[in-house]
C-alpha cells in the first residue's frame, strides 16, 4: 500500500553472524546459485525482511564474507605472524588462507574465482599482512631482497590462487591447506637470499 511506512528491523550482530553461517552451510551443501534466500531464511530461523536491513541480496553474502576474511586476516593473522620467524609465519599465513577457502566451501569459492571478481582486483588486508612478512624477511636477511616486496607477494598469491583454483576443478578432492604449504615449500628456496646477498 503507497504512503505505509516500511517495517524496519533491529540489527544485531548475532542475527547477522547467523545469517551469514546458514547462508555457508546451505551455499556448501546447494552451491551458491542453488541457495535461496528464502531458505537462508529458514536455516537462520528469521523472517526475509530481516535479511534485508543487513543485505542487499545474495551478492551480499559473498561481499560480507569477503570483508569478514579481511577483518581476520587484518588482527588474527597479523598477531599471529608477527612474533614468528619469517618461514614460519609464512606457514601460519598460507595455513590461515587455505582454512578460509575450506570454511567458505568449494561452490561458493568457485562463484568467486571468476575474471569479473572485482575484489580480487583489489589490494586487500591478505596482501598487506603477507607483504608486512616479507618485508620483515627481507630485513632480517631471509627473503631475498633482488624483488621489492610486493612483488613477492603477488607471485605467493599466484601460486595460492592457482592451488584454489584447481581445487574447485577437482571439486574439493584433497586437502587444500597441505597442498598449498607443500608447494609454499617448493617456493622458499627460490625466496631465500642469493649468495651475493649475505
Amino acid at each position: 500500500m503507497a504512503g505505509t511506512p516500511r517495517r524496519t528491523y533491529k540489527k544485531s550482530a548475532v542475527t547477522r553472524q547467523t545469517i551469514l553461517e546458514a547462508a555457508l552451510e546451505l551455499m556448501k551443501e546447494k552451491g551458491y546459485r542453488g541457495t535461496t534466500i528464502r531458505e537462508i531464511c529458514t536455516r537462520a530461523g528469521t523472517a526475509v525482511g530481516s535479511f534485508y536491513s543487513y543485505f542487499d541480496g545474495k551478492t551480499d553474502i559473498l561481499r560480507a564474507l569477503y570483508a569478514d576474511g579481511e577483518t581476520y586476516f587484518s588482527t588474527v593473522v597479523r598477531q599471529e605472524t608477527a612474533g614468528a620467524d619469517t618461514e614460519e609465519a609464512l606457514r601460519v599465513f598460507v595455513s590461515h588462507y587455505a582454512r578460509l577457502n575450506i570454511r567458505t566451501g568449494v561452490e561458493t569459492v568457485r562463484v568467486m574465482y571468476t575474471p569479473d571478481n572485482e575484489w580480487f582486483a583489489r589490494r586487500k588486508s591478505q596482501q598487506e599482512v603477507l607483504e608486512e612478512v616479507v618485508r620483515r624477511g627481507q630485513e632480517s636477511g631471509r627473503i631475498t631482497r633482488r624483488l621489492e616486496a610486493a612483488r613477492v607477494v603477488d607471485d605467493i598469491f599466484l601460486c595460492l590462487r592457482g592451488v584454489c583454483y584447481d581445487w574447485c576443478s577437482r571439486n574439493g578432492a584433497y586437502d587444500l591447506e597441505a597442498r598449498m604449504l607443500e608447494c609454499l615449500e617448493l617456493l622458499l628456496p627460490g625466496l631465500r637470499p642469493g649468495a651475493g646477498e649475505r
